[in-house]
């Protein structure tokens, strides 16, 4: 007879991977209440929540006798997803300074949408024309987002921009992830990225003062939770789960962000704009079912 125990472990191991991503996704979603609440410019944040986040997983490797997977060459392709990281981060942050929170984090989230389109073609992995359906359905989320108005402000439009550079870059991140061999550590890989990440924005800290005292907490608290943890969870679920199961997870960080930015910045959204995120978040719960349900998702 099976322990409670061992009941519980039989039961948390196969979704291991599950629980990683939506775990990433959440402590990824902080990363948006921490640039508006340290007032940090983009580039300064990105570089500390990568850098910090770098060093403290350097840290726990040399306190757990593991350092040595740090030793070995990284392949060129950790090399690329680490500046691919750093422009999803820089971009992102750039946007929400000219739009709200939840638009800039349901276009960036249009990724996994985006990502299952790719990995139909790049991985073959089946997409069904339900799943196709539930991807149109998203985007026309989106659309509703923005009331179906394609103009908008000078600085909401340079908002836009980046948030759609952030949106590629995103995009192009969780599908080279999937190509990177298993032989590569996974430690490796999440420092050798946070790494190269940082390194990628230094230069644009040249003129940047250093930041304030009051401003540090906030910035171990980015080096730590959407830094380090959430990429070392991210990573891990990316490799053995589906782009698709993977990225309707991932929807748990909108998720996070619209209710944080409703009740922490009371950011106003029309009753269209509501109906809007409600598409995009129900088409990624849609095609977690259908992906797990494969004799239904013709």
């Amino acid at each position: 007879m099976n322990t409670p125990l061992n009941s519980t472990s039989m039961l948390l191991s196969p979704y291991r991977y599950f629980y990683m991503a939506a775990l990433a996704a959440a402590l990824m979603a902080t990363i948006g209440f921490i640039a508006r609440f340290s007032a940090l410019d983009p580039a300064s944040l990105t570089f500390y929540r990568l850098g910090l986040g770098a060093v403290i997983l350097a840290l726990y490797l040399a306190f757990t006798g593991q350092l040595h997977l740090l030793a070995s060459k990284p392949p060129a392709l950790v090399i690329l997803n680490g500046v691919l990281l750093a422009g999803f981060i820089l971009c992102f942050l750039s946007a929400i300074q000219s739009m709200s929170l939840t638009l800039a984090i349901l276009l960036v989230y249009l990724a996994p949408a985006l990502s299952a389109i790719m990995a139909h073609f790049v991985f073959k992995e089946r997409l069904t024309s339900r799943t196709l359906l539930l991807i149109i359905t998203a985007f026309f989320g989106f659309f509703m987002l923005q009331e179906f108005q394609i103009n908008a402000r000078v600085e909401q439009q340079q908002g836009l921009w980046f948030a759609l550079l952030s949106l590629f870059t995103y995009t192009a991140f969780i599908l080279l992830n999937k190509k990177v061999p298993d032989t590569v550590p996974l430690y490796q890989k999440s420092f050798y990225q946070l790494l190269v990440g940082a390194l990628c924005v230094l230069p644009l800290l040249i003129n940047k003062p250093i930041p304030e005292a009051e401003q540090w907490l906030w910035l171990m608290a980015a080096g730590l939770f959407p830094g380090f943890l959430a990429l070392v969870f991210a990573l891990q679920a990316i490799q053995h789960l589906p782009t698709r199961v993977f990225g309707t997870l991932a929807y748990l960080e909108p998720v996070v962000v619209i209710i944080g930015a409703w009740m922490l910045f009371a950011e106003p959204m029309s009753v269209l704009q509501w109906f809007g995120a409600l598409l995009i978040l129900v088409s990624g719960v849609a095609q977690a079912w259908l992906s797990h349900h494969p004799k239904e998702a013709g």
